[in-house]
């Protein structure tokens, strides 16, 4: 069974659906991350497996009990907010503390399990000190240690890394992945930011507009996008997309015919549905599509020249933006070199990296 069950979850506000009806199974000791676009129901789902919001419809289930109407403080939750929600007047040890001296949890206790969390998250040397003379993310450390001393069955995060810098949040990624290694507590975790989801997730699961569109290992995901929201959602940049669509190469094989007569040839193998003259939208990720020279040679290329429009470069690597297709599409330039605009390069796009979709429905077409 599975630890967290959310069964045709739904929330209304007023007339306003906001999460419509979502099944998903979270496994015992996993870390799960809720990500996609503000507004796309993953805060809200959150707050009602927390019990900080009502459910309309549906079933919530943690280690097999219906939770729906119990208080939050009963369901074996904690739970880390993007404000912290620290008492800037207590210190650390206090704030820690706090939920166990309110449950009336043996002095001795409550002892043990704060110089226990202090030392997993190294806030010893700062128990005494108040939150307010901390950095953020030392707030945050005591946050999560606040959690950790309720022993609870489930952690919740709720964008906990949104106020802290670049820098500090990908420390800080380390940081709770490495605690929840530790603790091996099931946690469900929300960010709108796609690098937090894949870098820290067992399962992702993207929502948008309430629903769920596509749950899995990150991994599979990038692969494998269910349809054009998902690959271009995940992934940095994002998929390049051109509208396209099925043609005969002339030489009994199908491709892709984009704009400008430009014909890229496909394993038909790899999809399904590719009747000719099918309305399709092609896709590549930036890192299949290689400026010559600059990264490794794909075994099944399609070479193209093209007009450089934009440069961005990131140091180890640069984002070479071009024109193609009457588009634009972006490639990623390993050992870069300088690249003025105008400038014409020789890309080579691997063909067994395409991704293609239904161009009404935007549903991947991927045979397996």
């Amino acid at each position: 069974m599975s630890h967290v069950s959310l069964r045709q979850l739904v929330k209304v506000y007023g007339r306003q659906i906001v999460v419509k009806g979502i099944d998903l199974e979270i496994e015992k000791g996993s870390f799960v991350v809720l990500v996609g676009p503000s507004g796309c129901g993953k805060s809200t789902t959150l707050r009602m497996v927390a019990g900080l919001e009502s459910v309309s419809h549906g079933e919530i289930r943690i280690s097999g009990r219906t939770v729906n109407d119990l208080p939050a403080r009963d369901r074996g939750i904690a739970m880390v907010f993007q404000s912290y929600a620290l008492y800037p007047h207590m210190t650390v040890f206090e704030n820690m503390s706090f939920a166990l001296k309110v449950a009336k949890v043996p002095r001795a206790e409550i002892e043990k399990r704060v110089r226990r969390a202090a030392d997993i998250l190294r806030l010893t040397d700062y128990l005494d000190r108040r939150t307010s003379q901390l950095s953020g993310g030392q707030r945050q450390r005591v946050a999560m240690g606040r959690a950790i001393v309720r022993e609870p069955e489930v952690f919740l995060f709720d964008e906990p890394l949104s106020n802290l810098d670049a820098q500090l949040r990908s420390a800080m990624r380390v940081e709770i992945k490495r605690l929840h290694h530790q603790l091996g507590t099931t946690a469900i975790y929300v960010t709108h930011d796609q690098t937090e989801a894949m870098t820290m997730a067992d399962k992702i699961v993207i929502m948008r507009d309430g629903f769920i569109e596509q749950e899995g290992a990150p991994l599979d995901v990038f692969e494998r996008p269910a349809n054009e929201f998902v690959a271009r959602f995940i992934g940095a940049p994002a998929m390049n997309l051109l509208p396209g669509k099925i043609v005969s190469d002339g030489n009994g094989a199908l491709a892709v015919e984009l704009s400008g007569d430009i014909r890229v040839r496909i394993d038909a193998g790899r999809f399904a549905g590719l009747e000719l003259g099918r309305p399709v939208t092609f896709g590549a990720r930036p890192e299949e599509i290689v400026p010559e020279g600059h990264g490794l040679r794909p075994d099944a290329p399609y070479e193209f020249s093209a007009p450089v429009t934009l440069t961005e470069s990131l140091g180890n690597e640069t984002l070479v933006f071009a024109a193609f297709a009457g588009g634009e599409v972006t490639s990623r330039m390993q050992r870069p070199k300088p690249v003025r605009e105008g400038e014409v390069l020789r890309f080579e796009l691997d063909r067994h990296r395409i991704h293609l979709f239904d161009a009404a429905t935007g549903s991947s077409l991927r045979a397996e």
